[in-house]
């Protein structure tokens, strides 16, 4: 029927919806400087320097570190703003981040979805902007970016994304960093690790829901310009994150613990690789404890009893997990070396450790001291 409508009335049809489109903009004020994509789907860009890498092949050699993890191309920094902070079908989300390298450019682009009846048309953009069958980088984004949004998805009976690859950066800077600076929040990774202060204009993640449901009521998107801000600000920081990350697995550290942390990620990768780190590390002024000690257990089951010994030996004059420390030395002269006597020697230095520091090990105290008690009889009967 369209086909045979007048031409004056299809100039006053499309006017008209142009007008109820252009009424409908104008009423959402305040938004960052960006172009409508469709009804209530707003589109913004930021580029910016390729740092922190300095040509291509940097970041391919960061890539291939990173693989182990589920780094693949093509990368996809992702992070999205939603309803709520505990998911589950009532939670959408309303700002998605995408940050792409292009040639020597990062570029983050922002979808925002300016009413909640557009969802599906919002979904529709955010798979023409992410490349087909992405290798998300993302914080906390198993657990709640990625089945959030494929939830959407299911529920506007769409496909939901599937990946060839998926970094969460959150499970490796816990397993970096947590023991040296407790929470590992992106913002407090940002400080403590990457140096970055965000500006004043930065809001806290528990606000980002009210403050959207607020611009749902008025249409002024002034107050959610904080919101773009921390979303831009999450994507450059997993950017910078991803490059760190790659930087301290790979040893290019001078900072014990983080390199023997290193150790530790790469254990059930590399075991090749976990042992130069924890060597490194025990290197270092001043040395990774913990690292000697992983060295000297690793040792020890390799079958290399004398550089296991005296690696234990350097740990007790440390005077770390003494008791502990002792009772190895004892079972390898023990069981190893066939010295019984210096067996002995150690299980009753170890021992002694143990009474002096027994009021603080009231819970394993029974235990312990059978333990050594068995031993050390078994030693004086050999």
């Amino acid at each position: 029927m369209n086909d045979y409508m007048p031409l004056h009335m299809k100039f006053l049809l499309d006017n008209s919806k142009r007008k109820n489109e252009e009424r409908k903009r104008t009423f959402i004020k305040g938004l960052p400087a960006g172009q409508f994509l469709d009804d209530d789907v707003y589109f913004c860009e930021s580029k910016h320097e390729m740092l922190p890498y300095k040509n291509r092949g940097e970041l391919e050699n960061h890539l291939q570190i990173l693989s182990h993890w589920g780094a693949k191309e093509p990368l996809v920094f992702f992070d999205l703003e939603t309803t709520g902070l505990s998911g589950g079908t009532g939670t959408y989300a309303f700002l998605a981040g995408i940050g792409m390298l292009d040639q020597d450019q990062f570029i983050v682009r922002q979808l925002f979805l300016c009413s909640p009846r557009a969802e599906g048309i919002w979904l529709q953009k955010l798979m023409e902007i992410i490349p087909y069958k992405p290798s998300f980088v993302t914080y906390n984004g198993k657990n709640f970016d990625l089945p959030l949004i494929n939830t959407r998805f299911i529920l506007s009976r769409m496909e939901p994304i599937e990946p060839t690859g998926h970094l969460d950066l959150l499970h490796l800077a816990r397993r970096l960093w947590k023991k040296r600076i407790g929470s590992c929040t992106l913002s407090n990774v940002e400080k403590q690790i990457l140096g970055i202060d965000r500006k004043t204009e930065d809001v806290p993640g528990f606000l980002i829901p009210e403050l959207y449901a607020q611009f749902l009521k008025t249409g002024d998107a002034s107050g959610l310009s904080g919101v773009f801000y921390h979303n831009e600000m999450d994507i450059l920081s997993l950017y910078m994150l991803f490059s760190k990350v790659a930087l301290t697995l790979s040893g290019r550290s001078t900072d014990p613990h983080e390199i023997d942390m290193a150790g530790d990620a790469w254990y059930n990768y590399d075991l090749n690789k976990a042992s130069r780190l924890w060597e490194k590390a025990s290197s270092l002024t001043p040395p990774a404890k913990n690292a000697i000690w992983k060295l000297a257990i690793e040792y020890k089951r390799q079958g290399d009893h004398c550089e296991a010994l005296s690696l234990f030996k350097k740990l007790y004059d440390m005077e770390y997990k003494k008791i502990d420390v002792a009772v190895e030395i004892s079972k390898i002269y023990e069981h190893q070396l066939k010295n019984a006597k210096e067996a002995l020697l150690w299980a009753e230095k170890a021992m002694d450790n143990f009474l002096r520091c027994r009021p603080f090990l009231s819970s394993i105290r029974k235990e312990k001291m059978a333990e050594l008690t068995k031993r050390i009889d078994r030693l004086r009967n050999k």
